[in-house]
């Protein structure tokens, strides 16, 4: 069953599956919005959990691969009375043209991206010169005692409910595509937000 078929079949319950994350990821997600400018690409909104914190100014696009996930996230922007275009789209082939966007944005969606670094090529094609990226990922931890004894284990868990990968490095592959304008690492790395530069 592939990641789309398991993301369908939680649908709404994907909120109840994260409520007891929602204190460690809500305020990030808060502070990873706070970069956002201009026209707003967010790759992955999922049930739309970035959608209350971006600032008001901005003109939102949201794509997801999952449908369920996208008609979620239509209706609570809906409720948050936000103009929101939604599109169902694959982060590895974004049907946008190049430089159509200010800022890509995207909330704890590397850790299931198929091909990652194909998703970046694509983030950074469709982002302006000078456009910024903004990541808030699940990553590798910096203390190898915490990936065998939490990550490895949760990994195998969120593999097979989700076909997730908690311990991948997207802060570096990130480096590889941007310019690092800034990094934070939270809970020991488990959690990097990541904002870069198309130069």
């Amino acid at each position: 069953m592939s990641f789309r078929e398991k993301y369908a079949r939680l649908g709404e319950r994907y909120n109840a599956l994260e409520k007891p994350l929602d204190r460690f990821f809500c305020p990030l997600r808060g502070k990873a919005a706070e970069f956002a400018r201009g026209k707003v690409l967010e790759v992955g909104v999922g049930v739309g959990k970035m959608l209350p914190y971006y600032p008001p100014n901005v003109e939102l696009h949201a794509v997801d691969a999952v449908p369920e996930m996208v008609g979620i996230a239509r209706r609570k922007a809906r409720e948050l009375g936000l103009n929101t275009r939604f599109c169902v789209m694959d982060a590895e082939r974004l049907e946008f043209p190049d430089e159509s966007f200010d800022t890509v944005l995207s909330s704890f969606v590397f850790c299931t991206v198929p091909n990652p670094e194909r998703a970046m090529e694509e983030i950074r094609r469709v982002l302006k010169p000078g456009g910024r990226v903004i990541l808030l990922e699940h990553t590798r931890s910096d203390c190898r005692l915490l990936n065998w004894l939490f990550l490895k284990p949760l990994d195998v868990l969120l593999g097979l409910l989700l076909d997730d990968n908690t311990l991948r490095e997207t802060h570096l592959l990130a480096r590889k595509y941007f310019e690092i304008e800034h990094e934070e690492s939270h809970y020991r790395g488990i959690v990097r937000l990541i904002v870069g530069r198309k130069v």
